[in-house]
């Protein structure tokens, strides 16, 4: 059995619209933009197209904004489409908001589901040397914790584990029940 060196925690807000997106994140009961390191977004120009999909993260402290524009290189050409969905993330505990966490979570989640993230073609991958668990939490815009049956981003896993021998693993805890 091998040691778990590193677990992260994401919780993702979304799907919103850019518009959805933008009222959020000035929101005066959200936390400050520059606690979402991460963001997701699938765009397509109308129904007869297929979704194309973006993972991305900023590192600086100086807001998700600064990613998420009309000027930004990736998410630029799909300001026009007529289906947009955005999911913005960030860690669950604000010590783990390095540079280098972030790069880890976005390396894990672009090699887990490189098939699907049709837009993420740059980034060079260097898998970790040590375990890591990444387990994502997700939330509606009202900041609720969504259930299963809702409408979720192509990595949609609760459960990420990369470990021995650079293997993969990933599910769903379908099990889990609210007792309210």
């Amino acid at each position: 059995m091998e040691d778990i060196k590193h677990t992260y925690t994401i919780q993702w807000v979304g799907p919103l619209t850019y518009d959805e997106y933008e009222e959020y994140v000035k929101g005066t009961d959200t936390i400050a933009p520059s606690y979402f390191n991460f963001y997701y977004f699938e765009a397509r120009k109308d129904a007869r197209c297929r979704w194309r999909r973006y993972v991305g993260i900023h590192k600086e402290n100086d807001g998700i904004n600064y990613r998420l524009n009309a000027r930004h290189e990736h998410f630029r050409e799909f300001m026009d489409c007529k289906d947009i969905r955005i999911w913005i993330g960030s860690f669950a505990d604000a010590k783990n908001q390095k540079e280098s966490k972030i790069e880890l979570v976005e390396t894990l989640l672009i090699k887990a589901y490189g098939k699907e993230l049709t837009e993420n073609k740059r980034k060079k991958v260097c898998l970790p040397s040590e375990s890591v668990c990444l387990i994502n939490l997700w939330f509606d815009k009202n900041e609720r914790l969504k259930v299963y049956n809702i409408d979720r981003p192509c990595f949609d896993d609760v459960v990420l584990y990369y470990g021995e021998e650079q293997m993969f693993k990933r599910g769903n805890l379908s099990r889990v029940i609210n007792n309210d």
